[in-house]
């Protein structure tokens, strides 16, 4: 088997999977779905209530439309991989990716795109149905320029929390049991990187340093560019500073890769 042909068996799995457990795909889409009308409705009140067509940097339809979308791209772009690599660390499945002729960061990588290609294909669908009644219920319009900018930016957003996620997960190597901590980390994540509001409602100066760390990256911008609040030209900018995260956060996986299969001991599996 060719070394292309390896990765694109990983990702078929991951597609094979993601249709196997429809029931689960399904349940995990509805748990996305309520907590988006319960803050469709929370924005709503606060808007009346505050008399004014603007908060924290964004007008009641850009709100909406940001809630709606976070939801969504949330758990879009979550692949769920650093249980994976807890689960092959300690059950010592690892073993089998250590003696064969394969790169497991990019091997996981595959797997977890084709996991969450059925997902995107629905959640892509619901999405566009969502926007297109939201957008005679609030008033709100996108443009074709953003539409294209946020999909390039939710393909890199996908590959950046990967990695991201890759390289939390590499503290496997030297604690025992961390699936809570990966829980707790995850939620952190999600409300710092704009998965639940956004960022602006922290404040100027949180937005100000959100800059500078890559967490925002994966779900407050995209958002943003295709809400309309980041103009084309410094979405495009996003865009740059997605690819250079994705570069330091590809050199940090196989630095922590490297020192962690030193200290690895297969047991069991």
């Amino acid at each position: 088997m060719n070394r292309g042909a390896k990765y694109y068996a990983s990702f078929i799995v991951g597609v094979a999977n993601s249709m196997e457990y429809r029931f689960d795909f399904f349940m995990n889409l509805l748990s996305t779905i309520f907590p988006i009308i319960m803050q469709v409705f929370l924005w709503n009140v606060m808007f009346s209530g505050a008399g004014t067509d603007r908060m924290y940097g964004y007008t009641f339809s850009q709100m909406i439309l940001y809630v709606v979308m976070a939801g969504a791209v949330s758990k879009f772009t979550s692949t769920g991989v650093e249980n994976a690599v807890n689960d092959d660390i300690h059950s010592g499945g690892l073993a089998k990716f250590v003696v064969k002729p394969v790169n497991y960061i990019f091997f996981r990588l595959t797997g977890a795109i084709g996991q969450k290609f059925s997902a995107m294909v629905t959640m892509l669908g619901l999405t566009a149905a969502s926007l297109f009644v939201l957008r005679f219920i609030v008033n709100f319009s996108i443009k074709p320029e953003s539409v294209i900018l946020f999909i390039f930016s939710l393909a890199l957003a996908v590959i950046l929390n990967f990695y991201i996620f890759f390289c939390i997960s590499m503290i496997a190597f030297w604690l025992t049991e961390i699936g809570n901590f990966f829980h707790a980390i995850s939620v952190a994540i999600m409300v710092l990187s704009g998965g639940v509001f956004p960022l602006s409602v922290f404040g100027e100066r949180f937005v100000a340093v959100s800059k500078f760390i890559p967490l925002s990256y994966t779900i407050n911008y995209p958002i943003q560019i295709l809400a309309g609040t980041v103009p084309s030209d410094e979405a495009c900018q996003v865009l740059v500073i997605q690819v250079v995260w994705i570069l330091v956060f590809i050199l940090l996986a196989n630095l922590l890769w490297k020192n962690g299969i030193r200290k690895y001991v297969a047991v069991g599996g």
